[in-house]
């Protein structure tokens, strides 16, 4: 019976022994775990990212048009353009405006459309007409020209154009009418006496070529926004990254709705509404304790990383930022 007991007791001993046994090592692999989850989160120097790649928005338009114009690059987002009449013009005067949208349509990628509303996009009007402060550079005194404009960084966006169509005309051809409405499409005067934007008017004068092959070359690119990241930096603090971004729209026209992807490798890591973004606007984006991979060496910021917008140059949304050597 003793015997017994005996044996009995030293199998429960070793029972025990193995569930002890069992619990230390349970135990070993939670505070290992509990080690890694700390090492991981717990908060450290942050290090820098540099930018090791960023794509560069390519030249749309040469920098050179043949004929002068106001400043580098003018043109109205669109290559139809609206225009309204004072109700005060006389009928002679409305009629020799629109012969010069006439001929200017015929020579030219251009398309012009009566809109009697405030909002279009020349006005023109049969009163002498004064440039406002800071216009002086852009807008002929009792001629006209462009009266509101946008640097949009590619392009001197024009918004509004205003006409001064007071002066009489005793040639045939809409002269007066064309020299001004060239105005307000941003070109100045030129040094050449048979052009029809020479400062003297003549009735021998003609649009010359170099005007319209500006036009035709302005406007040959479509009316879209283009994206561009301005700025970017970032800096990685464990598994949290913090960053600052900065994006341009040097396009023609508003994004609408845009999305910022942000990737570690090929993973997608989070995404943000940056909204739409205006033209000539820049949308900045703050973020702090994003969590990414505590392995990540670079992060890629996509600008509309679904590729939902049409833009003039689609090769120039990406940065791609490396943690630095040390």
């Amino acid at each position: 019976m003793i015997c017994y007991l005996l044996n009995k007791k030293i199998k429960m001993n070793k029972k025990g022994g193995f569930f002890a046994n069992f619990v230390l090592i349970l135990l070993f692999i939670s505070l290992c775990f509990a080690i890694y989850y700390l090492y991981q989160f717990w908060p450290r120097e942050p290090v820098e990212l540099n930018r090791v790649s960023i794509d560069e928005p390519t030249t749309i338009v040469l920098n050179g048009i043949p004929s002068k114009q106001f400043y580098n690059k003018m043109r109205y987002s669109d290559r139809v353009i609206s225009y309204s009449i004072a109700s005060s013009c006389l009928t002679d005067r409305v009629s020799s405006m629109e012969e010069a949208f006439a001929n200017l349509e015929e020579l030219t990628v251009l398309n012009f459309i009566k809109f009697d509303r405030a909002d279009a996009d020349i006005k023109i009007l049969c009163s002498d007409v004064a440039p406002e402060a800071g216009q002086e550079n852009y807008f002929v005194a009792g001629e006209g020209g462009p009266s509101s404009v946008l640097n949009s960084t590619v392009y001197s966006l024009i918004l509004e154009g205003k006409i001064a169509l007071y002066r009489d005309d005793s040639c045939a051809g809409a002269k007066v009418a064309t020299h001004e409405l060239l105005h307000a499409l941003g070109f100045d005067h030129n040094n050449n006496s048979k052009s029809i934007l020479y400062p003297t008017l003549k009735c021998n004068q003609e649009i010359d070529l170099e005007i319209i092959e500006s036009i035709n070359k302005l406007y040959s690119v479509e009316s879209l926004s283009d994206l561009v990241i301005y700025s970017v930096n970032a800096t990685k603090s464990g598994k949290y990254l913090n960053f600052h971004i900065e994006i341009l729209n040097q396009g023609l026209v508003s994004s609408g709705n845009v999305f910022l992807g942000v990737y570690s490798g090929e993973k997608l890591i989070d995404k943000f509404d940056l909204g739409d973004v205006s033209v000539g606007a820049r949308k900045i984006l703050d973020v702090e304790n994003l969590k990414v991979s505590s392995n990540a060496k670079s992060i890629v910021f996509y600008v509309d990383y679904d590729n939902l917008v049409v833009e003039l140059d689609e090769n120039n949304n990406k940065a791609n930022l490396k943690l630095t050597e040390k």
